[in-house]
């Protein structure tokens, strides 16, 4: 049949006795494995031809090629499971029934320990599918368990890198891929690489509005919230600032304040600016209303990370803030946002006995924030707030200790993607198990995933995990309870509500900030409405 493959390349036709097609010089043979049913033992080649595959196993090709080598599922081929982006490899590779799956986050640079995190999150739900359920039930027919075997990229916060990693992952076969960490970077992967390439992708931590309509055929979901939730935290949360801040200065009704957003030029910052800017009230109307004409400015600072088409414009940005000398600025990007903007707001401020108050997103929680600009200056530190995805319900409580007890490399399971990777690996793992004998595609994985939402049976990730794989054989629905939070889908876009803590950076012992806190105030993901209030943690 490989005589086949080649004869068809230039044209001729044949006739061997296994198959009695004859090939037409320009005719296709097949699209996918499927056409080549008719053709016991061939798969579909890379020139739509019906051949008899490079190769059978994974042992084959560890034996022909050495260690890492896997028979790919795409190209039906030997491949090395590695590439200058992908090179951690952890699992029982070498199973042909092994469930792949990749995560490309950064894990070097200034968001490294976001990247280590979240990869240290899915390593930690791995190994309890590992020791608890000794790996994924067997498939029909087998008797052996399946192992989950991951396939760390490193993306270096870098799109194209990212898109390269994911052409990589889909080269081999792998059905799906938990991140990219941040929006835009997810988005350029999934258009360019996933989505081509069939591939699920799952992000723990990209909140773009962006991402609900992108065309992506089911394949992009996250368990991070749409930036509408946070959004609206900041709405409800700015009106409980617009009261404190006319009550510290003795203000009047009739008194105006000024609010500012500057945000980041990229899919995150613009999305989640135009969707605050399109909710929030000043002074008693609209924030667009001409009546707040000179009480109101929104400043896109543009992109660090797309300079050629979005040139950073951060002195411009500092300096209509100082113009307008806003009451409330909200700052809403990633680490520009604090060392580019906050930071020369503070330095250039002129006026007296009022400085602003401070709203940042959830990208803007990095350790300068506490270790640098704020250190030392408990009146700054009592200005800066901010938002970020999250819960403390029991199941993140439970994840949170299992985390600490496991890994001690100086990452932290508070990380904003953390426990949403953890749940996403759980989610797969699921997901395959629902598959039974079928393989798990992206968009079987998908399509399984679209089944675990109310009114299946509670199912808290972590916990029963073998009479769950049970309950998924037998056909059963579940609901599923992550420590992210309630991961009630939408089947549509792949997303699910989730809380919206306020932020707050507490003191150490020497009266220093140390890093943020949820502060006990928070937009409930159910109810769309700020509860609790500000806790004495944030004093």
């Amino acid at each position: 049949m490989k005589v086949l493959a080649r004869l068809a390349s230039i044209g001729l036709g044949v006739l061997l006795p296994s198959c009695t097609l004859i090939i037409d010089r320009n005719a296709e043979q097949c699209e996918t494995n499927d056409d080549c049913a008719g053709f016991p033992g061939t798969t579909c080649s890379e020139e739509r031809v019906c051949s008899e595959p490079l190769c059978a196993t994974n042992q084959e090709c560890v034996e022909q090629f050495g260690e890492f080598h896997v028979c790919s599922a795409q190209t039906h081929a030997c491949a090395d499971m590695r590439s200058t982006e992908c090179t951690v490899i952890e699992g029982d590779y070498e199973k042909d029934d092994a469930l792949l799956i990749g995560v490309v986050v950064p894990t070097d640079g200034e968001a490294a320990q976001t990247g280590k995190s979240i990869t240290n999150a899915v390593r930690l739900a791995l190994s309890e599918i590992a020791t608890n359920a000794n790996g994924l039930p067997p498939l029909p027919g087998k008797s052996m368990q399946r192992p989950v075997v991951l396939v760390g990229c490193n993306d270096k916060s870098d799109a194209d890198t990212a898109a390269a990693a994911g052409q990589h992952l889909v080269s081999l076969g792998v059905p799906a891929i938990i991140g990219a960490a941040f929006s835009g970077i997810t988005i350029k992967m999934a258009t360019e690489a996933t989505i081509p390439g069939g591939t699920l992708v799952i992000s723990p931590s990209a909140t773009s509005v962006a991402i609900t309509d992108l065309s992506d055929q089911g394949l992009v979901w996250r368990t991070a919230p749409s930036d509408i939730y946070q959004a609206e935290a900041l709405v409800q949360y700015s009106a409980r600032l617009q009261e404190d801040v006319r009550l510290a200065l003795g203000l009047q009704a009739g008194d105006k304040l000024r609010v500012a957003i500057l945000h980041k030029g990229d899919s995150y910052g613009t999305g989640l600016g135009r969707v605050l800017e399109a909710g929030l009230v000043l002074n008693g109307t609209s924030a667009l209303d001409p009546q707040n004409n000179g009480f109101y400015r929104r400043f896109d600072y543009g992109d660090p990370d797309n300079a050629t088409t979005s040139a950073p414009r951060y002195e411009e940005a500092v300096q209509a803030a100082l113009d307008l000398e806003p009451h409330i600025i909200f700052s809403l990007g990633t680490r520009e946002s604090v060392l580019d903007v906050l930071a020369p707001i503070e330095e250039g401020w002129q006026l007296g006995a009022y400085r602003p108050r401070y709203v940042l997103s959830d990208g803007s929680v990095i350790p300068q924030l506490w270790e640098s600009v704020v250190q030392g200056d408990t009146d700054l530190r009592h200005r800066i707030t901010g938002t970020i995805p999250g819960t403390s319900n029991p199941r993140f409580n439970a994840f949170r200790g299992d985390y600490i007890g496991q890994f001690n490399d100086g990452t932290s399971p508070d990380v904003f993607g953390a426990a949403g990777a953890y749940d996403a690996a759980y989610l797969l793992a699921y997901s395959a198990v629902a598959l039974g004998g079928e393989a798990p595609t992206g968009a079987r994985l998908a399509g399984a995933l679209s089944k675990m939402i109310p009114p299946g049976d509670p199912v808290n990730v972590g916990e029963q995990i073998s009479s769950t794989f049970d309950a998924l054989l037998a056909g059963a629905s579940i609901d599923v309870n992550g420590a992210s939070g309630a991961l009630d889908f939408d089947p549509e876009d792949g997303e699910a509500a989730s809380d919206i803590q306020i932020w707050c950076m507490p003191a150490n012992g020497a009266g220093d900030a140390q890093s943020v806190t949820f502060s006990g105030l928070y937009l409930a993901g159910s109810t769309s409405t700020l509860v609790g209030t500000l806790g004495s943690v944030c004093d």
